[in-house]
């Protein structure tokens, strides 16, 4: 039994700390200079790679105000980065991503810390508190990494341990009652033995909004995270190093606002402004949302040099749980309330074999395994309008994994200007389902045990990538690369008879880029367009306050253009930025679930609207999805129904993106004052299949002044974030209850005094 769960939230679990643990300030330069990326497993200036990169190091987080994986987005603009039931991270790049989370469905941008790869969705929302670098890698990754990734990675390196004696620590305090602390040791305890220990402690006392119902705040929250690592170097030849973290996170969260009617056909902004409230805000529900995320894990690295090549081994084990309990109806009455039990459990074991020498041929052979479970324990959905009035449903779930599989990558050098990429690789995963319902009828007072028949299905596939790239001089290079990725199928984690399939995503992507260091290498400007055909894409909806997952059978073609831009102006002032435009858009679509807003018009009948099944037969819908009670009575909510989507918008994917940071050091004779700043643009984007629900355009501004003594040792920073308190919502989505959604951060500012010694 394997697989990997509702995906909880720690993977990025290094992003916040406000990077007290980084230098806060830019290091003077007299040009970009070289950034140097593992994203072929040995170190290369990320100019001479050819995938698109960004990479940012802590000192450039610092200046771009980056604070959380959700954060990374204002930094990198082909990646969009939302949120499901407040604890679950949707990365999604170029288009490739998810619209939701569940037990076994992996995210399409995987996530990769210290080279351990996180399928759990709760991972992809993190601080990153002992950060060394963050890597974007865009499009497919398969022949150099452990698990598949069909829209790339984020690929996250904390601080190991060193020899010499390190010690960093940061205070901080902001608006919201919010306080903070964060603090990096390592040491040297023999010749070949260190040690590092690293902890953060983040914690928000007043929300972003209120219950108006309960009066209670929401979106409070409270995140601590700890790692330890000792690094054993016996030899020239040889690293061990060892890994362990835990991670928790408590908040008052889901907290889903609804934007229009509710079940009860209540105007739900209008009642939220009558009550006192901010209807973008606050919440009208009866009871108060809950969050308790958990998770830890360890890592053993083994590094052994054999002169011909480095062999590594990275082994893992990864525990996350997550609880989410909330109502989704958006009204006063119980009329339906969720609580979700999600854990996952996974073990890794990825053996890379990287040749080593400075010949024209360079290669990485590969094998992964990992082995998962995850599922609901139990998922419990109650509510007046079903089991009585006071009963329940329960559902436990587990959905397997055993997954194997083997890749290799090459490069050769033709001449000194021309290399030629090729890449292979195999997966083989088997998903199984096993799972138990457990009702009670409050009104009769029956309780009624239900076991499914545990199911088994295989998904494999061969993958490729092949590149070339020419560096026309010293200052310029160009590519071109075509890879195709898998993302491996999966069964829906809601009970069915039988259970429901979800078939295996596949991505062609094809890619011309160019890298350029100009004007004596002061500006770095880095463009790249891709065209991708995307098949069987995973789409989930909402339904009855639980994630239903289906295909988009057809697929979806994506094609776009992303540039980033670095230019050193003078030794004290840097400006960098970043543009992506996409257009991302479904093939045929005519099975999607689209929905219609009550009340309903005279004379609506489920029945007029039909749709395309799997086997070409147009078939009449025969009542609206996961709704309690006749349409033609209810006052607010959807209804939800198949229909044609053909030619839609992608979710969660704005058509454009842009971002405009800078860096301005001034010296003094109290020490180095630095202003910086980043503008962000989101051009909006959808968040139903149907087009009909969506996210506005918008803008957001962070900037910080920090001030660092002459010593380097210490330093403060006053830093604000969304400083125009810009509205947008992170999520949104139509579902039965209404069109709700979860807002993003108002202006937040503070103070950090740190030190770093």
């Amino acid at each position: 039994m394997s697989a990997i769960k509702g995906r909880l939230a720690p993977s990025l679990m290094a992003l916040s700390a406000s990077l007290a643990l980084a230098q806060p300030a830019i290091a003077q330069q007299s040009e970009p200079g070289e950034i140097i990326v593992t994203a072929q497993k040995r170190s290369e200036n990320a100019q001479n790679v050819a995938v698109a990169i960004s990479a940012l190091s802590g000192k450039d987080i610092a200046a771009t105000g980056v604070t959380s994986t959700e954060d990374l987005r204002a930094a990198v603009p082909a990646l969009n980065v939302t949120t499901a039931a407040g604890g679950f991270g949707l990365p999604r790049i170029r288009g490739v991503g998810a619209t939701g989370q569940g037990a076994g469905i992996e995210n399409p941008v995987a996530v990769y810390v210290d080279g351990v790869y996180y399928g759990s969705a709760i991972g992809a929302l993190q601080s990153l508190f002992d950060v060394d670098q963050v890597a974007v890698l865009k499009g497919p990754q398969g022949t150099l990494f452990g698990r598949n990734a069909t829209g790339g990675l984020i690929q996250v390196s904390t601080r190991k341990p060193t020899h010499d004696t390190k010690l960093s620590a940061r205070i901080g305090y902001g608006n919201y009652q919010s306080s903070s602390a964060a603090g990096f040791f390592s040491t040297g305890l023999t010749d070949t033995l260190a040690v590092s220990l690293s902890g953060q402690y983040d914690k928000r006392a007043k929300g972003f909004g209120k219950n108006v119902v309960t009066g209670h705040d929401v979106q409070t929250d409270e995140t601590y995270a700890m790692r330890g690592k000792i690094l054993w170097e016996p030899d020239a030849a040889t690293s061990v190093l060892l890994s362990g973290d835990i991670y928790g996170r408590n908040a008052a969260d889901p907290a889903f606002v609804t934007f229009g009617l509710n079940t009860a056909g209540q105007n739900v902004p209008a009642v939220i402004a009558a009550m006192g409230g901010n209807p973008q805000r606050d919440i009208y529900s009866d009871m108060d949302p809950t969050l308790r995320g958990r998770q830890s894990g360890g890592s053993l690295t083994i590094d052994r040099k054999l002169g011909f090549a480095n062999l590594r081994s990275i082994t893992a084990y990864r525990k996350t749980n997550l609880r989410t309990f909330f109502d989704p109806d958006g009204t006063a009455q119980a009329r339906l309330r969720i609580d979700n039990n999600n854990r996952d459990k996974q073990f890794t074991q990825e053996i890379d074999l990287i040749s080593s020498g400075n010949g024209p041929l360079n290669w990485v052979l590969g094998a992964f395994y990992m082995q998962s479970s995850s599922g609901q324990y139990p998922g419990r959905t109650t509510g007046l309008t079903t089991f009585g009035g006071n009963g329940y449903s329960d559902d436990t779930t587990d959905i397997g994994l055993k997954s194997y599989s083997a890749f290799a990558d090459a490069t050769y050098k033709l001449d000194e200007a021309t290399k030629i990429t090729a890449g292979l690789r195999y997966t083989s995963d088997t998903r199984d389902i096993s799972a138990t319902r457990v009702t009670y009828n409050g009104a009769t007072g029956v309780t009624t045990t239900t076991g499914y028949t545990p199911e088994s299905r295989d998904f494999s596939k061969l993958t490729w990538r092949l590149s070339v790239d020419h560096r026309l001089s010293r200052e310029a290079m160009v590519y071109a690369s075509y890879n195709r990725g898998f993302r491996s199928g999966t069964f829906v984690p809601q009970i069915s008879t039988p259970f429901s399939v979800l078939e295996p995503e596949v991505v062609d992507a094809y890619e011309l880029g160019l890298k350029t260091d100009l004007l004596d290498r002061k500006l770095r400007f880095n463009v790249a367009g891709y065209y991708y055909d995307q098949s069987a894409v995973q789409v989930i909806q909402v339904i009855a306050g639980v994630n239903n997952v289906y295909n988009a059978r057809q697929g979806a073609r994506i094609y776009g253009l992303d540039a980033d831009v670095t230019f050193k102006a003078t030794d004290h002032l840097r400006l960098f930025g970043g543009i992506n435009w996409t257009h991302a858009r479904y093939k045929a679509f005519t099975d999607a679930i689209i929905s219609i807003p009550y009340p309903v018009a005279a004379g609506f009948s489920p029945s007029s609207y039909t749709f395309v099944n799997a086997a070409g037969a147009t078939v009449a819908n025969t009542g609206c999805l996961g709704t309690f009670g006749s349409p033609t009575a209810q006052l607010g909510g959807n209804c939800l129904l198949r229909g044609d989507a053909s030619g839609g918008k992608l979710q969660n994917t704005p058509d454009f993106t842009f971002s405009l940071g800078g860096n301005w050091d001034v010296p003094t004779s109290i020490g180095l004052f630095s202003l910086s700043g980043n503008y962000y643009y989101n051009g909006g984007f959808v968040a139903t299949a149907d087009q009909r629900v969506k996210q506005a355009a918008y803008n957001t501004l962070d900037m910080g002044l920090t001030w660092k003594s002459n010593s380097e040792r210490y330093y403060a920073r006053l830093w604000g974030k969304n400083l125009t308190n810009a509205f947008y919502r992170s999520q949104i989505s139509a579902t039965n209850s209404g069109d709700n959604g979860y807002a993003g951060a108002p202006r937040t500012f503070g103070v950090t005094l740190g030190m770093d010694f």
